[in-house]
């Protein structure tokens, strides 16, 4: 008996069916990254939630928010760039015991610095609350220290504290400290300072109106100190002159935007380009300056400080300040001072 006769496909018709497939797969990948993005960007928006949650129960304990940084105090000078390497507790170890990490905070010996070698393993611990799924560099390398008294194996965060809109210096636009001209003027300090904090009832723009807590991106190298969470410091765990200078606003690409050690080490390891096309760029000096930021498309998560959470573009308005005036500032700076005492219309952001 004859065998029946099949037609097989014509390679045209392969090639058609295999053109038809990759429209679709091409079709279908956006829509399945945006998927994955979204669910990355609820995570994120529910671990800095949770912190700030953590904030609050710490001020019904104790009255206060907690500093965002904390170092020794010297006679007649309540804090200079040279203690900035040997830093003491900041606002992530102080709230340890509110977000479960009551174990971890006593791991820690605070008689000594964060840096030193004792406290190498405790600051090494990776906190998934600390983490925005979005950042894919957050677990790719740990801070190794830009100095021999910072030590190494710093793990990633990626959240920081309002500190002030002046800068982390004791100098050049001083707001780190107590006694810091622009932390004493209402108008220009954020709620979490250099050995000093605010209580919810000297946040006289409303705790609804003001930022307490924001995103940042981690580091994109070793020598790159962004993203620490246990590291008090502007860019590594809290966020100073973020609305002014080169870097007034969310996600700010502007030439050096971020003042922190170890910039120069930075660059070699992944190009000044490549930092230019992340919006990650940095200058060489103290650090004294970090803007908040995020890998989701078009702003970042922040925290207010009544504990609710907010999206703001990055194209919010912010205006082009070079110093932290508050006769100039727009919606961004007046979001992140705490006193200026200017109304800020919940539609402008």
């Amino acid at each position: 008996m004859m065998r029946p006769y099949r037609r097989a496909f014509t390679l045209v018709e392969l090639l058609v069916v295999i053109a038809i497939i990759g429209v679709l797969v091409s079709l279908l990948l956006p829509a399945v990254q945006a998927a994955r993005e979204a669910a990355r960007r609820a995570q994120c928006q529910s671990n800095i939630k949770q912190l700030g949650l953590a904030l609050q129960n710490y001020h019904s304990a104790m009255k206060i928010f907690p500093a965002s940084a904390q170092y020794k105090e010297g006679p007649g000078v309540p804090w200079r760039p040279q203690s900035d390497l040997s830093p003491l507790q900041n606002w992530v170890i102080t709230i340890l015991p509110y977000i479960e990490q009551q174990r971890l905070q006593s791991a820690f010996d605070f008689k000594l610095p964060i840096s030193d070698p004792r406290n190498r393993e405790p600051r090494g611990t990776l906190l998934p609350g600390m983490l925005c799924p979005s950042d894919i560099y957050n677990q790719t390398s740990k801070f190794a220290g830009f100095h021999a008294l910072e030590g190494d194996n710093w793990a990633r965060g990626n959240f920081g504290a309002n500190g002030a809109l002046g800068f982390m210096n004791a100098t050049f636009r001083n707001a780190a400290g107590k006694d810091a001209e622009l932390w004493l003027d209402a108008r220009t300090r954020g709620v979490m300072g250099v050995n000093v904090a605010l209580e919810i009832g000297q946040i006289t723009d409303g705790t609804s109106s003001t930022i307490l807590i924001g995103e940042l991106r981690a580091g994109l190298s070793a020598n790159d100190r962004r993203g620490v969470w246990a590291l008090g410091g502007a860019a590594a765990s809290s966020l100073w002159g973020h609305g002014t200078d080169d870097s007034n606003g969310p996600n700010a690409c502007t030439p050096g935007a971020d003042n922190i050690m170890g910039c120069g080490k930075i660059e070699q390891d992944v190009s000044a380009a490549t930092l230019q096309a992340e919006c990650m760029t940095c200058f060489p000096i103290a650090n004294e300056q970090g803007t908040t930021r995020s890998m989701h498309p078009g702003g970042v998560h922040v925290c207010m400080a009544d504990g609710a959470v907010r999206f703001i573009s990055d194209f919010i308005d912010k205006g082009t300040q070079q110093e932290p005036n508050p006769d100039e500032y727009r919606v961004w700076q007046r979001l992140n001072a705490s006193g200026d005492d200017q109304i800020v219309d919940a539609n402008a952001y």
